[in-house]
């Protein structure tokens, strides 16, 4: 009977040490590590992706977009680094750009737009997404939301990125969900993002 149960005991104890084994982290491919924000957790880089084809703006050019249901006007206004305030800062080593933007809803139905329409892209085509953490800061208000047919939205996005980043250019996907089916892009829907050097 000790035996037996000796036995079951070391079986459970591989078992159990191959499982840890098996679950443990696994080495990261240097060249796919992503950046996360400390407090939120949220990731901030993605890995390069291809070069972007589209033509590039200028800030403070009023960009026209008429496709399908959409006819907006686009325009970043302004940029600045934000220095972040109390607990509210970006990681060490990292900076938040902030890009103020306004958007111009001249259709006839209401159009609403999230964060996941917006990205920087860096001259080694690093994306980076919307610091969520940022927009508590009391001087940040997002440009996301439903806007009217007639109406505006002015807003701040802020992203997070190493102070040595250079050539940033801000993407702007209107249609960011329809764009992922392919059915959609096959009716001509412009799935090419707004590029704006900044």
């Amino acid at each position: 009977m000790y035996k037996t149960l000796k036995k079951i005991g070391a079986i459970a104890s591989i078992t159990l040490l191959t499982l840890a084994l098996g679950c443990s982290p696994s080495e990261q491919n240097p060249e796919t590590i992503e950046s996360r924000d400390r407090t939120s957790g949220e990731t901030t880089e993605s890995p390069a992706t291809k070069p972007i084809s589209a033509p590039t703006h200028s800030v403070g050019e009023v960009i026209s977009i008429s496709q399908n249901n959409l006819n907006l006007q686009f325009t970043v206004n302004s940029t600045r680094v934000h220095p972040g305030k109390g607990v509210i800062q970006p990681n060490k080593g990292n900076q938040w750009v902030v890009v103020d933007t306004t958007i111009v809803n001249q259709g006839q139905q209401p159009q609403t737009f999230s964060v996941v329409s917006f990205e920087l892209i860096n001259g080694n085509n690093n994306t980076y997404q919307v610091a969520l953490l940022a927009s508590a800061l009391e001087d940040i208000e997002t440009p996301t939301g439903e806007i009217s047919p007639g109406d505006q939205r002015q807003g701040q996005l802020v992203f997070e990125v190493p102070e040595d980043t250079t050539n940033l250019k801000l993407l702007f996907q209107p249609n960011p969900i329809e764009c992922e089916e392919q059915s959609t892009a096959a009716k001509g829907l412009d799935c090419q993002p707004i590029v704006v050097k900044l």
